[in-house]
């Protein structure tokens, strides 16, 4: 690498610091696969683990720098406590630029490079990178303006040092990480050009690359990876064809059979039965080139893999279009010949029936003339345009059959008197929150909000599908293919939004206006009676095996804490979503009370060692609501997860006890 080259490209880039997180790692924890979203420094600075950066591990000791490009894989594995500094960054030479320094920035990749080493001058790189962390964490903008100028200092003395002791760099092989990604996530919905996104190059030259590394195309290597997934499983296994089918990444079996067999010559389930009789080693590698499933993105497509951590339904296209499309035209033929014959037969009857009577044939009191009600049905069924976060769609009457995908979803039909045909299961209970159970009874769990049933949701016949963007973009076209689908934006703190959307969805807006006009009438009585109790600081932390968090503001019971306008602890009192903690961080969750609650995984007590374990550290036992005894445990699911119009009520009447308010 050489340093005045890199020098210059630093000096003409476009730097924006993403993140800085300050992480401890007890001996034997792992952190495993994680994609850096972005450039990144590591910065060991106590302990000793395995690390590993794209692929290469090996042990390193404090006072030990890392640098990896986006995409990368970073794995590390304490030996012992270890403490380190995670820098993510951003950084681009604006275009147009010099053809000279565009040519330079080709060749040097200085953002995406794989190197590490350890500092001659270690504590020349830990104190901007202390200072740093403490800037970052401020609320002030002049603060982070601060921290983007002493990540600048931090960036000169690496590169100095990095001079200095001549340390190799290696610059990233885009067509190996995606190979590599492709072996790790067949699994998954993979297309060129999110592959391409990951790892931060144009889609074309990586094609070419994969290509040249491998000799064949992304399309024919991801295929043939699942084929050879699937030929071990038949081979081994007893799972009938829809599992092996979900294992490879088709969630629609027919449609893997049939790939299967332009792939190996023979369908599935002729394989396996010819495994034991004869040689099967002429079996033939054809992939099927205009595969619904191919790495590169159909035309039509619009999902996208972002960088929420969330596991999905696998991509389904192509078959399951068809046989809706022909299930629809099908069922239109039937509907159209219903209502000739039955206009025929009315016309019939009209023909052949006895003298009218005289009121009839006048056509007077018998005629029914246009009245309020009729007008208003009218009003009701006429077609209706609702914006939401995937486009528009156009939607007639109210739906019959709906399946609603969030559980905040769920709610908001029961409050406007629609029950579902179909729901995801709730994230607690078996398979519905306890409050909302006794409304649910018949209705179908079709998944869970991150990995819905595609196919249980088609045998719905569903009407209307309510999603949401950020938990189902990734199958919206499938779910389109199924029945008119609305999607909301987000998943937010403010419930509100979605609920109105919903409410306009399944042709209750007057319904669900009113229900919200009830609930904030409530709120503000609360706020009314709450008085100076207002200004009791509410501290609001979920305890689980992973993490330990603290909620601000843009969260589910913090925006009503907001809305009744009771105070927050000031690390709290932020228009943010969480903060994830350190043990040096527990004065954060200090207040007047605080309300915890605790995710636990059904048959496990991991998160309660974690409570136990944080709630016996000195500096827990240090807080004030430890030291009154105002910590008290409250039921997830009502105070974070279930998120919707039930759970806000009942979380109303929790606080509204607690505050002894009538």
């Amino acid at each position: 690498m050489n340093y005045q080259d890199h020098v210059l490209l630093w000096n003409q880039a476009f730097v924006q610091v993403l993140d800085l997180r300050h992480t401890y790692m007890e001996r034997g924890a792992a952190l495993r696969a994680y994609r850096l979203p972005s450039s990144a420094f590591i910065y060991i600075v106590r302990g000793s683990a395995i690390v590993g950066l794209d692929g290469e591990s090996k042990p390193l000791e404090r006072f030990h720098v890392l640098h990896g490009g986006k995409g990368m894989c970073l794995e590390i594995e304490a030996q012992e406590l270890l403490e380190y500094y995670l820098i993510l960054y951003k950084a681009n030479v604006p275009l147009p630029c010099r053809q000279e320094l565009a040519s330079l920035l080709d060749k040097e990749k200085p953002f995406h490079l794989r190197y590490d080493f350890k500092p001659g001058d270690p504590l020349a790189l830990f104190d901007p990178l202390v200072r740093m962390n403490r800037s970052w964490q401020g609320e002030k903008p002049e603060e982070r303006l601060y921290a983007k100028a002493l990540f600048y200092r931090f960036v000169h003395e690496l590169l100095r040092q990095f001079a200095d002791q001549g340390v190799a760099a290696f610059k990233p092989d885009p067509a190996a990480q995606a190979v590599r990604y492709i072996h790790e996530n067949y699994k998954e919905p993979i297309t060129l050009e999110a592959l391409a996104e990951l790892l931060d190059c144009h889609p074309r030259h990586l094609q070419r690359l994969f290509k040249t590394r491998t000799l064949t195309s992304p399309i024919d290597y991801l295929i043939r990876v699942r084929m050879n997934r699937a030929k071990e499983l038949l081979l081994t296994t007893d799972f009938v064809l829809k599992d092996i089918a979900e294992c490879v990444g088709y969630a629609d079996s027919y449609y893997f059979s049939r790939l299967f067999k332009k792939s190996e010559g023979v369908s599935p389930i002729r394989f396996r039965e010819n495994a034991g009789v004869s040689d099967l080693g002429g079996s033939r590698y054809n992939p099927f080139r205009l595969s619904g499933f191919s790495i590169v993105k159909d035309a039509s497509s619009r999902y996208i893999v972002d960088e929420y951590e969330n596991h999905y339904q696998l991509e389904r296209e192509g078959v399951l279009h068809m046989h809706w499309q022909a299930k629809s035209r099908t069922l239109a033929f039937a509907t159209l010949l219903l209502g000739l014959s039955l206009l025929l037969g009315a016309c019939g009857a009209a023909n052949n029936s006895p003298s009218a009577s005289p009121a009839a044939s006048s056509g007077s009191a018998a005629t029914p003339s246009p009245s309020a009600s009729a007008s208003q049905a009218s009003e009701s069924e006429a077609p209706r345009v609702v914006k939401h976060a995937m486009g528009e769609e156009t939607l007639v009457g109210t739906p019959k059959r709906v399946v609603i995908l969030t559980n905040e979803g769920t709610e908001a039909l029961l409050a406007v008197g629609i029950k579902p045909v179909g729901a995801v299961q709730s994230w607690i209970g078996d398979p519905w929150y306890d409050h909302i159970k006794d409304e649910m009874e018949g209705v179908t769990a079709v998944g869970d909000e991150i990995q819905p049933n595609v196919e249980l949701i088609a045998s719905l016949e569903p009407d209307l599908i309510i999603g949401n963007k950020v938990r189902q973009e990734k199958i919206y076209e499938q779910l389109k293919a199924i029945a008119p689908t609305v999607f909301a934006a987000d998943l937010g703190g403010n419930w509100k939004e979605n609920f109105t959307l919903y409410s306009e969805a399944v042709n209750k807006k007057a319904e669900g206006e009113k229900a919200m006009a009830e609930f904030d009438k409530r709120v503000e009585e609360v706020k009314a009676n709450l008085g100076d109790k207002a200004a009791t600081k509410v501290s609001l932390v979920r305890f689980s095996a992973s993490q330990v968090r603290i909620y601000q503001k843009q969260t589910f019971a913090g925006v009503l804490l907001n809305q009744l306008g009771i105070a927050r602890p000031e690390a709290q009192d932020k228009d943010a979503f969480i903060e994830v903690m350190t043990k040096e961080n527990i004065p954060s969750m200090d207040g007047d009370v605080m309300f915890y609650f605790v995710s636990e995984n059904q048959g496990s007590t991991d998160a309660a060692k974690v409570v136990e374990e944080w709630m016996n550290d000195p500096l827990f036992k240090n807080l004030n609501v430890a030291k009154n005894n105002k910590v008290i445990q409250v039921d997830e699911a009502i105070w974070n997860t279930a998120g919707g119009y039930e759970a806000a009520n009942l979380l109303l009447d929790e606080l509204s006890a607690y505050f002894e308010v009538k």
